[in-house]
């Protein structure tokens, strides 16, 4: 019965991870087009976004409370609580990306910045990939998620120092160079929550800590 109960709980993050990419796609793929209808769309995965962390918070704690789990059993309850924790974070990422977004709809300034875009590319494939490793307990893909996160930290100081360029070239354009900025801050965090999730996954895997390199643990 606990087995179901956890694999009902899994499904629920699952189903929650699905809606915050979902968000994260919309909020990018509103730069390409010409008006602000995905905002709309974002804001309302949001709310069921939101609806779904109280939910599978109250269920996580039911399920602890009833069956008083022990050992891997209450690592993956433990597991799924703090994911899905960091999905509501990754949920408001995409909020502020789409209403930074809304604000570059059609802007020539986007063709500045093409790391832009590849950076989200790697943003999301880490996303993709932690929440696969996590569904599977994969350690190796984990590990993988928690290099890439260099990759995307790189990709986030070489559009700043672009953007300050930029700035100091045309700064008749700063509002719009700051909303470009602030749409790579957020997709640094995206990388650092998927980054989080793996961590999880290595930690119920293997049941090892690896935040802040405990013990000198590679990730």
């Amino acid at each position: 019965m606990l087995i179901e109960r956890i694999s009902e709980l899994k499904q629920l993050l699952m189903a929650e991870a699905g809606l915050v990419e979902k968000m994260i796609l919309l909020a990018m793929d509103g730069l390409a087009n010409f008006g602000t209808a995905f905002l709309e769309e974002v804001n309302t995965f949001e709310t069921r976004v939101n609806q779904i962390e109280i939910e599978l918070d109250e269920k996580c704690l039911t399920v602890i409370a009833l069956y008083q789990p022990e050992a891997k059993d209450l690592r993956q309850i433990l597991m799924i609580y703090k994911i899905n924790n960091d999905l509501e974070r990754l949920g408001d990422q995409a909020v502020n990306i789409a209403e930074s977004s809304a604000q570059l709809v059609g802007s020539p300034v986007l063709q500045l910045i093409p790391e832009l875009f590849a950076m989200k590319e790697a943003a999301l494939k880490m996303l993709k990939d932690a929440l696969f490793a996590f569904s599977g307990e994969n350690y190796e893909l984990s590990r993988q998620v928690c290099d890439a996160d260099n990759i995307v930290d790189e990709y986030n100081r070489n559009i700043y120092k672009h953007l300050v360029k930029l700035i100091r070239e045309n700064p008749l354009q700063t509002d719009l160079y700051l909303h470009i900025l602030r749409i790579a801050k957020n997709l640094e965090r995206i990388g650092d929550l998927s980054t989080n999730i793996a961590e999880d996954t290595i930690f119920l895997s293997r049941g090892k800590v690896i935040k802040h390199r405990i013990d000198n643990i590679p990730c």
